[in-house]
C-alpha cells in the first residue's frame, strides 16, 4: 500500500480500535463474578486435584454442571497454578476480544463500505454500547466462550456454503467442529448446530449444490464429538443428561414466562428500531443472491428463542439471548448500508445509526443507574417497601422514555421485568453482584471455623445456593435446589414454579443423607451480628415454634440452623458450639440485646442512613422496647416512608389504637402497593376492628403480592374459615402444601387441625 493508501485508512484504523476501547471499557463497568459461576469452579478445582468431576469428593457422582468444555479449561488452568475465580473472568475478556474480531472481519466483508467508508464500523459500534454483551464478558460464566464458538461455528458455515454454491472445492469441516464444542460447552448449543446444518443442507439441494461425501463427514465429525460427550456422560454418571435438565426443566414448558422474558429483552434494547434494518438487510442480501447468509443468521436465532421461551427464559439476565446481538448488528449494518446513498443520504444513516445507540443505552444505563446499593432477593419483582426503589426503573428520571408513547414502553418494560424477577427470572447483574459479596464471606468463615476445629472437617450441610459457599468453606453440601443432588433433581417439583428454584430436598431426605447442619434461610447458616435477616430468620422460626437452633459462631456471627439428624447427635458432633432454641426466652433476651447493640453502632457510624435506622427501630420493636422504636419509625414515616409509615401504622395497631394503625397503614399501601406486609397488618387490624370484609381484601391483596408467603397463605386461609369458607380454607392448605418447606408445613398442619375441629363440631 503506497502512503497515501496508508494515510487515507489510519483514521479508519484508529476508529476500528475506539470501538474495542468502548467495549472493553464497557465491560469494567459491569465487571463480575455470580454465584453460580463457583458451581463450576468447585468440579473444575476437585478435577484438578484429582477426585474426580464430583461436587463432593468421595461422594456421589453427579453433573451439577451444563459446561463441561468450560470446567476442562477451567481445571487445566488450576493445574497450572490460576484459580478458577482469577482465570474465568480473564478469559471471558480475551474472549470477548475474540468475539469483537468475529464482527470485525464480518462487518468488514460483508458490509459495503461504498458509498460511506465508516458504515462497517456500526456493528462494532453497537457492539461496544450494548450492555448485555458487556455483562456477559465477566461473570465466570461459559456464556462468552460458548457465543464465539457458535458465531464461528456458524459464520464458517456460511463461507462453507458459499463455497459450494460457486462451485469450489469442498474445505475442512471446521464449522462442524465448532459448533460440537459449542455443545460442550452448553447443551443447547445442540438445537442451534442442528438447525444451522439442516438449514444449510436445505439451502445447498435447493439450489442442487449439496455434496453426499461433504455432509457424511461434517456429520461424522460433528457427531463423533458430540457423541463423546454424551458417552462420557453416560459411562461416568450413567444418564444421557445433565443433572440440571432435571432440576430445571425436566420436560415442563413454561410459554407465558418465557414470552414475557423475550418481550422485556425486546423493550430494554428497543429492538422495534431494528424491524426496518432487518427487512433491509435481508432484501440487500436476496438481491445479490447471497440470500443464505441470514436464512443462516436466522437458523441460528429462531429456534433457540422459541426454545428459551418454551422453557420460561433463564434465571440470568438475558444470558441465552446474548449471542443473537452479533448476528443482528451485522444484518442491520447491512440494512443501513443498502439505506445509503450520497451526503444527504449519509447524514440520515449516522442519524439512524445514533439512534440504534439510544435505544441500545437509555434503559439498560438507567436500570444499572437506578438499582439499589443493598442486595434484595428477586428485585424489583419483589418488592422492598422503599417507595423510591420500589418504582426502579422510573421513567421520569429518563430523559428519553419520559416523553409521551416513549413513556408507555418504558412502562410496559418496567411491568415484564417486575413480572419475570418475581420468579427469579431474567436477575439482573447488579443483584448477582451483590448477592456474591453476601456469600463469599461466609464461605470463608466457615472455613476459618473448620480449621479451628469449631467445625469438623467432613460436616455436612444443606443450603440452597452452591456456589461460592461451599466453594470456600470445601464443605460436603446437599443442594437443597437439586443441581448437584440427583435425587432431588428428579423430585416433584412446587405448584409455585420459581425458575430452577421450584424442586427442594426434604428433611427426611436430608436426615438420610446424613446432614448435620441445615439452614433456616435458604442460603445462609450464619448471619452477622447486625444483619436484619437474623432477626427475621429467627423470629419466623419462633411463630411457627420450629425446632430451630442459634449459636454464637464467633466473630460477631450467629448460625441459625436445624438438625436433621436431631439435637443430640448435633451435641456430640458440635461440642464447641452452644446452641439455643428459638423459643428460649431467656437466651434469645440476650441475644436480641447484642443484636440492638450492633446496630446502634451501625447507626452512630451512619447517622444519616435510611436503613440503618429502619433496622435499629426494627430490633428494638422485637425487643419490646417500643417507645424508643416509636420515634424511629415516626421520623421515617413524616418523610413518606412507605416502611416507615407500615412500621409506625403495625406498632399503633398492636398498642391499642387501631384506627390509627390502620390510618397510617393505608397510607403505606397508598406510597408502595406493592408492599405485601402493609396490605396484611392492615388485614389484621381491620379484622380487629370489625371489618371482616375488608381485612379478607388486604389479605387476597397480600397474598397476590407475594404468593411465596407461607405465613400470608396460613392468615388467609384461617380468615376464609372463621367466615365460614371451609373450602376456601382447604385451598390454602393445598398452597401450604405446595410451598414446600418446613414453616409451610407447619403452617399447613395448625390449618388442617382447624379444619378437622370443625368437622368434628358438624353434627
Amino acid at each position: 500500500m503506497t502512503a497515501a493508501g496508508r494515510a487515507a485508512t489510519r483514521p479508519l484504523t484508529w476508529a476500528l480500535l475506539g470501538t474495542l476501547a468502548l467495549l472493553l471499557a464497557h465491560a469494567a463497568v459491569y465487571r463480575f463474578l455470580c454465584d453460580d459461576a463457583f458451581i463450576s469452579f468447585r468440579y473444575a478445582r476437585n478435577l484438578a486435584h484429582g477426585y474426580g468431576l464430583v461436587f463432593n469428593p468421595g461422594h456421589e457422582r453427579v453433573e451439577g454442571y451444563t459446561n463441561f468444555l468450560w470446567v476442562l479449561v477451567l481445571a487445566a488452568g488450576d493445574r497450572l497454578g490460576l484459580v478458577p475465580e482469577r482465570l474465568a473472568p480473564a478469559l471471558s475478556v480475551l474472549l470477548t476480544i475474540v468475539l469483537w474480531g468475529l464482527v470485525a472481519r464480518a462487518s468488514f466483508r460483508w458490509v459495503p463500505t461504498t458509498p460511506v467508508r465508516w458504515i462497517a464500523l456500526v456493528p462494532l459500534v453497537w457492539l461496544g454500547a450494548t450492555r448485555s454483551i458487556a455483562v456477559w464478558s465477566t461473570s465466570g460464566l461459559e456464556t462468552r466462550a460458548f457465543e464465539v464458538l457458535i458465531i464461528a461455528g456458524v459464520f464458517r458455515l456460511i463461507d462453507d456454503v458459499s463455497v459450494r454454491i460457486v462451485g469450489d472445492a469442498p474445505r475442512a469441516p471446521w464449522a462442524a467442529v465448532l459448533l460440537a464444542l459449542a455443545e460442550w460447552t452448553r447443551p443447547d448449543g445442540l438445537l442451534i448446530a442442528a438447525a444451522a446444518f439442516g438449514t444449510a443442507g436445505a439451502i445447498l439441494a435447493l439450489r442442487k449444490r449439496l455434496s453426499l461425501r461433504d455432509a457424511i463427514v461434517s456429520a461424522a465429525t460433528f457427531s463423533a464429538l458430540v457423541g463423546a460427550q454424551f458417552a462420557f456422560r453416560l459411562a461416568y454418571y450413567g444418564v444421557w443428561f445433565p443433572n440440571t435438565y432435571y432440576a430445571k426443566v425436566g420436560g415442563r414448558s413454561w410459554w407465558g414466562m418465557g414470552g414475557a422474558y423475550l418481550a422485556c429483552f425486546a423493550v430494554e434494547y428497543a429492538a422495534w428500531l431494528w424491524v426496518p434494518l432487518l427487512i433491509a438487510g435481508v432484501l440487500s442480501y436476496r438481491a445479490r443472491g447471497e440470500g443464505h447468509v441470514p436464512a443462516l443468521f436466522a437458523a441460528a436465532v429462531i429456534p433457540h428463542a422459541l426454545y428459551i421461551a418454551s422453557i420460561g427464559g433463564d434465571h440470568f439476565e438475558y444470558r441465552p439471548l446474548d449471542l443473537y446481538f452479533p448476528f443482528a448488528f451485522l444484518l442491520m449494518a447491512r440494512g443501513l448500508a443498502m439505506l445509503t446513498e450520497g451526503t444527504l443520504r449519509a447524514v440520515g444513516t449516522a442519524a439512524t445509526a445514533l439512534a440504534v445507540v439510544v435505544g441500545l443505552v437509555a434503559i439498560p444505563a438507567r436500570t444499572h443507574l437506578e438499582f439499589p446499593g443493598e442486595y434484595r432477593v428477586g428485585y424489583p419483582g419483589i418488592p422492598s417497601g422503599d417507595t423510591e426503589r420500589d418504582a426502579f426503573p422510573d421513567p421520569a428520571r429518563d430523559p428519553v422514555y419520559r416523553w409521551p408513547g416513549l413513556r408507555a414502553l418504558a412502562e410496559l418494560h418496567r411491568a415484564l421485568l417486575e413480572t419475570t424477577t418475581s420468579r427469579l427470572v431474567g436477575i439482573r447483574q447488579e443483584e448477582h453482584k451483590l448477592f456474591l459479596a453476601t456469600v463469599v464471606p461466609e464461605g470463608r468463615a466457615l472455613a476459618a471455623l473448620v480449621d479451628r476445629g469449631v467445625l469438623p472437617r467432613d460436616t455436612h450441610v444443606a443450603i440452597s445456593c452452591v456456589g461460592a459457599i461451599p466453594y470456600y468453606s470445601d464443605l460436603r453440601v446437599l443442594d437443597r435446589l437439586g443441581l448437584t443432588d440427583a435425587a432431588v433433581a428428579r423430585s416433584a417439583p412446587g405448584a409455585f414454579r420459581v425458575i430452577a428454584h421450584d424442586k427442594h430436598a426434604t428433611v427426611e431426605y436430608a436426615r438420610a443423607a446424613g446432614v448435620d447442619l441445615w439452614s433456616t434461610d435458604p442460603v445462609h447458616l450464619i448471619f452477622p451480628i447486625a444483619d436484619e435477616r437474623l432477626v427475621f430468620a429467627l423470629d419466623e422460626s419462633r411463630e411457627t415454634h420450629a425446632a430451630v437452633y442459634w449459636a454464637d459462631a464467633g466473630d460477631g456471627s450467629v448460625f441459625v440452623v436445624s438438625f436433621p439428624s436431631g439435637e443430640s447427635s448435633a451435641s456430640a458432633r458440635f461440642p464447641r458450639l452452644t446452641f439455643h432454641r428459638c423459643d428460649d426466652e431467656a437466651a434469645y433476651a440476650s441475644l436480641v440485646a447484642r443484636i440492638v447493640t450492633a446496630r446502634r453502632e451501625a447507626l452512630a457510624a451512619s447517622p444519616g442512613s435510611r436503613d440503618a435506622k429502619l433496622a435499629l427501630a426494627v430490633i428494638l420493636t422485637t425487643a419490646g422496647r417500643l417507645d424508643e422504636a416509636e420515634p424511629l419509625f415516626a421520623d421515617l414515616a413524616g418523610s413518606g416512608d412507605a416502611e416507615g409509615l407500615y412500621n409506625l401504622g403495625t406498632l399503633r395497631a398492636q398498642r391499642g389504637d387501631l384506627e390509627g394503625g390502620a390510618s397510617l397503614l393505608r397510607q403505606a399501601v397508598q406510597a408502595a402497593p406493592r408492599l405485601a406486609m402493609a396490605h396484611f397488618n392492615l388485614a389484621i387490624a381491620l379484622e380487629r376492628l370489625g371489618r371482616g370484609p375488608e381485612a379478607l381484601s388486604e389479605l387476597r391483596q397480600a397474598r397476590q403480592i407475594d404468593p411465596s408467603s407461607a405465613k400470608f397463605a396460613y392468615t388467609l386461609g384461617a380468615a376464609l374459615l372463621a367466615s365460614g369458607d371451609a373450602a376456601g380454607a382447604r385451598e390454602c392448605v393445598a398452597e401450604l402444601r405446595a410451598l414446600d418447606f418446613r414453616q409451610a408445613d407447619a403452617y399447613a398442619d395448625r390449618l388442617e387441625g382447624a379444619l378437622g375441629k370443625l368437622v368434628e363440631r358438624v353434627p
